[in-house]
């Protein structure tokens, strides 16, 4: 009897351990949403016109007109929802993921928060966010259990190399003060974005009708405990193209680390939502039963 006591105590320790953890998980994501949106997304974009883009490579010129961005009034927040597939290993099982991500469109900033099943009762809650120059990755187990919180130089690199390639999504941002452009061909042009002192580039490939089709950079991986610069590869697939709120842009991409062992396309994603003019003043946090922004 008393050894049925010890185990209900133990049980009763561990399931407040576990709330107190899933708890401060999401107050975590509440507060970097609430600093997001408060120091940047308060901030309106300049209206681009074809006048004030006559500066940019002619492939550049074609996308942002092709994307249906010009002469149009954006607030500084984008909001939008994915779906998709990843796995942690060149054989590992590919887990469905769903989640949310909001972005600042005037400087580089971002909030990325997901749920990963892993098993039919079990799951990972992520949380990746650039703000203020600083990138933060937080991934725990039933959102409660941290198994990966990532901070540094390295992650602040490839959260910026990461908002560059997410503007694919809202282009009007690609030619804020913080991105350069630069032309390598007709079909071809180099981006590079520098933040807080930290520099980022990117090879941005299109189509003849002005649609982004893929980009390499270099970026940071983490396996193993080692940290590695190495290729990264983000393209589209055939048709991958849809309209929302009147701006076409890729809702399929696949992502893929070109390592010297070989691809390993590790994220397959489907953007299922985006919302470019929606009111994103700040509300009071969310209880912490909430899975997503």
């Amino acid at each position: 009897m008393l050894s049925g006591w010890i185990w209900l105590s133990i049980a009763v320790i561990f399931a407040f351990i576990l709330r107190y953890y899933y708890v401060r998980f999401y107050k975590l994501l509440d507060a970097d949403r609430e600093k997001l949106l408060l120091q940047y997304c308060t901030q309106y974009p300049a209206i681009l016109t074809e006048a004030s883009i006559h500066h940019l490579p002619a492939v550049i010129k074609l996308w942002l007109a092709r994307s249906g961005v010009l002469n149009r009034a954006f607030v500084g927040a984008v909001h939008l929802h994915q779906q998709g597939e990843m796995r942690t290993s060149h054989n590992g099982k590919w887990m469905p993921v769903e989640a949310e991500q909001l972005f600042s469109t005037t400087v580089p900033a971002f909030l990325w928060a997901a749920n990963v099943k892993m098993f039919p009762f079990l799951h990972l809650a992520g949380k990746d966010n650039y703000i203020n120059g600083k990138g933060h990755m937080l991934i725990s187990l039933l959102s409660a259990i941290p198994i990966v919180n990532a901070k540094g130089p390295a992650i602040d690199q490839g959260s910026l190399v990461r908002y560059l390639a997410e503007t694919v999504w809202f282009p009007y941002a690609a030619v804020n003060d913080h991105i350069r452009w630069k032309e390598v061909d007709e079909l071809t042009a180099w981006a590079t974005i520098t933040y807080k002192g930290i520099s980022a580039s990117a090879l941005f490939r299109f189509n003849e009708e002005g649609d982004f089709i893929s980009l390499t950079a270099k970026r940071y991986y983490l396996a193993k405990g080692r940290t590695t610069l190495e290729d990264w590869l983000v393209e589209t697939g055939p048709g991958a193209y849809r309209l929302f709120e009147g701006i076409r842009v890729p809702d399929r991409l696949q992502v893929t680390w070109l390592l010297k062992s070989g691809r390993f396309t590790w994220f397959l994603l489907k953007i299922t939502d985006i919302k470019y003019n929606e009111n994103r003043k700040p509300q009071p946090a969310k209880s912490p039963r909430h899975e997503y922004l």
